[in-house]
């Protein structure tokens, strides 16, 4: 038995990154939003069910400082330490790998989408041991049996590694899971449940993975490049065993479920709502994230009955040349998106219109276009961000022979560079332009200011996301 320790590290002092999303590139948020590492979560009941010790620091929900958790981490000694990573943070996540390894004679190894798609230059900054590329669940198993047994990490799939001459070794992909209900429930006894939390819901929330995949293949997407094209389901048995886990053994009431497209399947879902509603737990309230032509009258209905209290909804592109290039032409309906919404806020759920501007073939006019359907569609809330070309997806192989890099800036705000026809600095003022003339609107303007407190957090996110990082 190995002694592991599984760490979330701290976010940079600008703003929080939550490193789970965008399919494990991460995002910088605001401070009122703290989703636990569920996929570290996963990781570790895959360790226990092997017979593994396990600890779970979470350095970020905890406010640590880089000090404090490295202190943390070498209290008790740890044979194998994982961090998780994301782009924006990973100069800070590397300093702490680095410092962890000088301090401590176990191995150090890296996980996250940044370090799978890009590992020869995280390797170039030193200070690690290994990476794990892919899912992590059974290459970071078979990374701690490789230590247990004192071999090496040749021929052990979804590794990378440097051997004694220095040189980088990539060992095989490792095959995505195929049977996601063979995987344990993951270990929320090794988090602080209570710890975590949404913009504008009382309590405590928790998140749940129920399905991986996407069949959009959307250009700058990370979940697409991350957990493939194919989508791969939790059936709903296993999904709600994983909700009576957290109901009835952690207190917990809040659910966001990070499937990248939730309603994918219509019955799928259904049979979740409905096992929800026999259960009684008439006090959960639960989101998600989808596409609109995903969904229907029907389905909205017994997602309310069952606690659906929030959807965010990609809409990405309000042009259709720009959706049909970039965003698997997902938004092709106008009107139907507008009956959505419309049901939407008949039935008491909220939502959120996920945008983004600044693809490499858009226009001033094209964005208008996407700043226009928003405020047609009127959601609840709604979110611009820059378009962002993630290591390994097909936009960063269309930019990549024309544009340099850097890792930092991939907040999901700041533009990394400008287009023909917008300068970086265009794309974020136009999407600057897009909230002020979203929120703007007398009429909505008159929604906010009715909740001061909402309308403040609004405010202080929105200065927060554009803050530059120092240095």
């Amino acid at each position: 038995m190995l002694h592991v320790c599984l760490v979330n590290p701290p976010s940079p002092p600008e703003f929080r990154v939550s490193r789970g999303l965008m399919g494990g590139f991460g995002m910088a948020v605001g401070r009122e939003l703290l989703y636990p590492p569920i996929e570290l979560a996963h990781v570790a009941a895959v360790l226990e069910a092997s017979g593994h010790s396990v600890r779970i620091l979470d350095a970020d929900a905890l406010e640590l400082s880089a000090d404090a958790a490295l202190a943390a981490i070498l209290e008790p000694r740890a044979d194998v330490v994982i961090l998780d990573t994301s782009s924006t943070s990973l100069e800070a996540d590397l300093a702490l790998a680095q410092r962890v390894r000088e301090a401590n004679q176990g191995c150090v190894a890296l996980l996250g989408s940044q370090v799978t798609f890009a590992p020869d230059e995280i390797f170039a900054k030193g200070g690690v041991d290994v990476l794990v590329r892919g899912e992590p669940e059974y290459s970071v198993r078979a990374l701690v049996e490789a230590v247990e047994a004192g071999r090496g990490f040749e021929g052990v799939e979804g590794l990378s590694w440097i051997d004694s001459k220095g040189h980088v070794q990539h060992e095989p992909d490792r095959e995505k899971i195929n049977q996601l209900d063979d995987l344990p429930l993951p270990a929320r006894h090794l988090l602080n449940n209570q710890l975590y939390h949404f913009p504008g819901y009382g309590g405590s929330v928790t998140t749940i993975k129920s399905s991986r995949g996407c069949p959009f293949d959307c250009s700058f997407c990370g979940y697409t490049l991350a957990q493939g094209l194919r989508f791969r389901f939790r059936s709903p048995e296993h999904v709600l065993r994983e909700i009576d886990d957290l109901y009835q053994n952690h207190g917990l009431r809040h659910i966001v479920f990070r499937d990248p497209i939730f309603s994918t399947r219509k019955d799928r879902v259904r049979k979740i709502c409905e096992g929800i509603l026999e259960r009684g737990y008439h006090d959960l309230v639960w989101q998600c994230e989808t596409a609109v032509k995903t969904l229907d009258r029907a389905t909205l209905e017994v997602m309310a009955r069952s606690g659906c209290k929030h959807i965010s909804l990609g809409i990405e592109s309000g042009n259709q040349k720009i959706q049909e290039l970039h965003c698997g032409n997902k938004l092709n309906d106008h009107d139907q998106a507008e009956r959505i919404f419309r049901d939407c806020r008949e039935l008491g759920i909220e939502t959120r219109a996920f945008c983004m501007i600044g693809f490499p073939e858009e226009t001033p006019a094209m964005a208008d276009e996407t700043i226009d359907l928003v405020n047609r569609l009127d959601p609840d809330q709604v979110q611009f961000c820059a378009v962002t070309a993630y290591p390994g997806t097909p936009l960063y192989k269309m930019l990549r022979g024309t544009r340099d890099f850097d890792f930092a800036t991939m907040t999901g705000f700041q533009a990394l560079e400008g287009n023909e026809y917008m300068s970086a600095q265009e794309i974020e003022a136009k999407i600057r332009e897009g909230y002020r003339r979203f929120y703007g609107r007398p009429k909505r303007l008159l929604r906010e200011v009715s909740s001061p407190r909402r309308l403040a957090g609004r405010i202080a996110r929105y200065f927060t996301l554009f803050r530059r990082r120092s240095g």
